[in-house]
């Protein structure tokens, strides 16, 4: 806005609506911009006549300009009702502007924004959910991820996991022990009652016709039920305490020391389904995009407030300009005029000459009426240069408050353009450190367990190994008893062989021997068959005993062998 006045403003407005115009131009649609304007006062009806209001609001004039018609005007001609019409009209014009310097607040005010406490509020309550929501979502995850690093780097897993399968496996005893005994309660409590019914229906039983007592077969029943009855009712109370001394059953104190935090959550990561975790990280990640569109939202919103502040303190700054460029030609104006009224003053001082009385007192009527009016003229000279000073204090007040916003507004832009991609961007790469985390923990679980693995088959191989090689060991050893046994056997053999050649060679001469002895026989038996044959054909004996001779000699006669 132009010192002189800006092409903008028609002359034919006061600048109080010409800025109030320009305030809500500025403002747009807020809300508080239609409230109804405060009456205008009816002094300054028609200040649009007012000769200082024509010269201030001169679209064609220089301030320089103004100034000197400021300072024509006050400086002391015509008469003195003139001059005091003047001042009068002076002073009408300054309690104007000092009219439209409090309409002007009085506009800023009902422009002020109402809902920044409220916007306060949101930001401190959406973001710190937000956030704590995040936080409550990430740390179980990451509790179960550094307890199970903290086992798996302690060598320590193994055991955990034994001892949770011990703990599960005595849990589902327990368990299967307390369903088992309320089974069996409840049967016996329906039991009970049958019992109870059937004596209410045996004792309806009466004898003659009805007309008697219980029968004798129903009192028998009805005194086995009585001592089922007593005995249920033992077994009842058994069960009672029975019970209760499993529910009062506390879980077995954990052998893992300082790990046993660990265990607990390593137990919570087994004891969730597969569904329940994928669940989980949905919601994490659920939770992290919630926080990043609230973040965005809420910083969103407090650009707009700030956006709307900056303009009120843009609007305070034109209208203190306004202000100020007016004062500055008017307190430039007075002092013009205050010189010019003293030279007057001088020019009607008693210079000594001779004059009539009538001169005398005419000049000085005139120069107390400048005197008069150069002390109206200090006057407002010092409350001209007052609210100079303090249009110029508040430019300052105003130009700090305008920095502190427009500081503000390049923070949260910031804040909005990288603080939210960057705490997104964070947030994207710790959502991946997670999930890698977790399958990074899997994947070194996998390896230690097969290394777990290939150790206890190392160790199975190992065994059968030094049981290969014992048993190469007990094969020597019967090696070496059976070459210690054949080398005995050897001896043996040599000795069978010896004693057998030594056996058949006395065989063989006795098989000579023999054959020589069957041959003799065989002559003898041809003999004795021969008999009968030789007795029949009369043969002499010595022809029969000569016949050896010619034959060979007889086997029987050792001596001549």
């Amino acid at each position: 806005m132009s010192t002189g006045g800006s092409a903008k403003y028609s002359s034919k407005k006061a600048s109080a609506e010409v800025m109030t115009e320009a305030v809500r131009q500025r403002a747009g649609t807020a809300a508080s911009a239609k409230t109804s304007a405060p009456a205008e006062d009816a002094r300054f009806a028609s200040i649009q006549s007012n000769a200082f209001y024509k010269v201030m609001f001169a679209e064609e004039s220089r301030p320089e300009e103004k100034k000197s018609l400021v300072a024509k005007m006050l400086t002391f001609e015509g008469t003195k009702e003139q001059n005091r019409e003047r001042i009068k009209e002076f002073e009408l014009f300054k309690e104007y502007l000092q009219s439209q310097r409090e309409a002007m607040a009085q506009e800023i005010i009902r422009l002020t924004d109402t809902e920044t406490f409220a916007e306060l509020k949101m930001v401190y309550d959406d973001l710190n959910t937000s956030l704590i929501e995040f936080d409550n979502k990430m740390r179980p995850l990451t509790d179960i991820i550094d307890a199970v690093y903290t086992l798996r780097t302690n060598g320590m897993t193994v055991e955990a996991f034994q001892e949770i399968i011990r703990d599960r496996k005595r849990e589902e005893e327990l368990h299967k022990s307390r369903e088992e005994k309320k089974l069996e309660l409840a049967g016996l409590t329906a039991r009970t009652n049958s019992l109870q019914q059937d004596n209410v229906a045996l004792a309806e039983k009466k004898s003659f016709f009805g007309f008697g007592g219980t029968t004798e077969e129903a009192r028998q029943q009805i005194a086995r039920n009585d001592l089922d009855l007593t005995n249920i009712a033992e077994r009842l109370t058994t069960l009672g305490t029975e019970i209760a001394a499993l529910d009062a059953q506390v879980p077995d104190e954990s052998k893992m020391g300082e790990f046993a935090e660990q265990k607990k959550k390593l137990r919570e990561l087994l004891d969730i389904s597969t569904d329940d975790h994928k669940q989980r990280q949905r919601d994490l990640v659920d939770s992290a995009l919630n926080f990043v569109n609230t973040a965005k939202t809420r910083v969103g919103a407090v650009r707009q407030h700030l956006g709307k502040m900056g303009d009120q303190v843009e609007n305070l700054a034109d209208a203190n300009n306004v202000m100020g460029t007016i004062y500055a030609i008017m307190n430039e104006g007075i002092k013009s005029a205050g010189s010019d009224n003293l030279k007057l003053r001088d020019t009607l001082q008693d210079t000594g000459a001779e004059e009539d009385t009538i001169a005398k007192m005419t000049r000085d009527q005139k120069r107390m009426a400048v005197e008069q009016h150069m002390t109206l003229l200090d006057a407002s000279a010092v409350d001209t240069m007052a609210t100079y000073a303090d249009l110029t204090s508040g430019a300052i007040r105003i130009k700090t408050m305008k920095d502190a916003v427009d500081q503000q507004s390049i923070r949260a832009r910031t804040m909005h353009s990288q603080g939210i991609s960057g705490v997104a961007d964070r947030l994207s790469v710790v959502l991946q450190a997670v999930s890698s985390a977790a399958l990074g923990e899997a994947s070194a679980m996998a390896k230690d367990t097969l290394q777990l693995m290939a150790d206890n088959t190392n160790k199975v191989a190992q065994k059968e190994s030094i049981r290969i090689a014992m048993g190469i060991g007990e094969q020597n050893t019967d090696l070496a008893k059976a070459i210690d046994d054949l080398g005995s056997y050897g001896e043996v053999v040599r000795a069978a062989t010896s004693i057998t050649k030594e056996g058949l060679t006395e065989m063989r001469s006795k098989l000579d021997e023999l054959k020589k002895l069957t041959e003799v026989v065989q002559g003898d038996v041809k003999d004795s068959i021969a008999a009968n044959a030789d007795i029949a054909g009369n043969k002499p004996e010595s022809t029969n005993a000569a016949a050896p001779a010619a034959g060979g000699t007889s086997p029987f006669k050792f001596g001549g062998n």
